[in-house]
């Protein structure tokens, strides 16, 4: 049935079509090359780790996608090293965090409670909501990729003013 079909198109419809599968295949395979970069490799050679000074020692971030100051989405990763803790923060807007490697926990509230954690895993993600206040530890060598919409003003506001490392 679908044989005699094609075999009774138009030429040019049936060229229009293999055209049109093409270019989308072409496209697709074209987006992949950001998906299937290895997470600890920046995406593009001019990227590269730096400190996060918006944050205690410790923590590196490449920002791989977007910029927070602009409207749209932003993605950025974040190495912290085995036993890092985040303060009690919140942020602008909604993220979305994806655990790529190791063992990742945090919890919500306004300090920092080991008994509030949860743990989450490599492949594992959890959102967390603009405003709602957070922590994080990291128990082993962590990469994070997170994601939001700007544009934001401030990356990150401390519960505790005495906890931002921008103001000492």
């Amino acid at each position: 049935m679908c044989k005699s079909w094609i075999r009774r198109a138009h030429p040019a419809a049936w060229m229009t079509g293999v055209l049109l599968l093409t270019m989308g295949a072409t496209a697709a395979a074209q987006g992949t090359d950001i998906i299937m970069k290895g997470y600890d490799e920046p995406t593009s050679s001019d990227l590269e780790w730096k400190e996060n000074k918006a944050v205690p020692p410790g923590m590196q971030i490449i920002l791989i996608y977007g910029n927070p100051k602009e409207k749209g989405p932003y993605i950025f990763r974040a190495k912290m090293p085995a036993g890092y803790k985040l303060p009690a923060h919140k942020h602008e807007d909604q993220r979305i965090v994806t655990v790529l490697t190791g063992t990742y926990w945090s919890g919500a509230g306004e300090t920092f409670d080991q008994s509030k954690l949860t743990k989450f895993a490599p492949s594992s993600f959890y959102v967390t909501a603009a405003g709602v206040p957070h922590f994080a530890w990291a128990e082993t060598d962590v990469i994070i990729q997170e994601q939001g919409m700007g544009p934001i003003g401030n990356p990150i506001e401390y519960v505790n003013p005495a906890d931002d490392p921008r103001k000492k």
